[in-house]
């Protein structure tokens, strides 16, 4: 996460503000630097540092203090990070985005980002995508509980709820053995 309103550093970003190479930097700063220094994504590979500390680093100041503000609609949140508030798997942000379920995100440091206001929107929104396949199937079992007991064939119903055949069929396997459970028939 990059919190909001701090702007973060990477590590060739330091080294290309002090004139020299990366390599060189990390060879001869850089295991100092990161034992005074904390990183604002600590476990992420990526390595990235508070833009207000490594000035005060470099200057020979003390360091500012990290924001301890809490969660800010502004902070940048990694796919994982946002994975994890949705309670999703982080492929799955990446297909939200790609899809246009979720904003695309911000490209940063060669990844994407994602505002924790956008996070916060798609899970306040809910599951708007489709309708759930456990709707659909309780559905299909109210119908064929129905007056006239009539069940659509397997083509109506691909037909009618736009879904493949196969699918139809399973839909119906599934609503006549969720009506059976609910009418308690073996």
């Amino acid at each position: 996460m990059i919190p909001h309103g701090r702007p973060a550093m990477t590590e060739a970003d330091i080294a290309e503000a002090l004139g020299q190479d990366l390599k060189t930097w990390r060879r001869r700063d850089g295991e100092n630097f990161r034992a005074r220094v904390p990183v604002v994504n600590p476990g992420d590979r990526l390595r990235l540092y508070d833009r207000a500390q490594v000035t005060a680093y470099l200057a020979g100041r003390p360091l500012p203090a990290p924001p301890c503000e809490g969660p800010h609609p502004g902070d940048l949140l990694t796919d994982r990070e946002a994975a994890d508030a949705l309670g999703i798997a982080h492929q799955t942000v990446r297909a939200y985005a790609t899809t246009g379920y979720l904003p695309s995100g911000l490209e940063l440091y060669g990844r994407r980002w994602w505002t924790r206001r956008d996070v916060d929107a798609r899970r306040a929104a809910g599951d708007q995508r489709s309708t759930p396949r456990e709707t659909a199937v309780r559905d299909l079992a109210a119908e064929l509980a129905g007056p006239d007991n009539a069940t659509p064939s397997a083509a109506e119903l691909a037909a009618r709820d736009q879904i493949s055949t196969r699918t139809a069929r399973r839909r119906i396997q599934a609503a006549r053995q969720l009506g059976d459970e609910q009418t308690g028939t073996p």
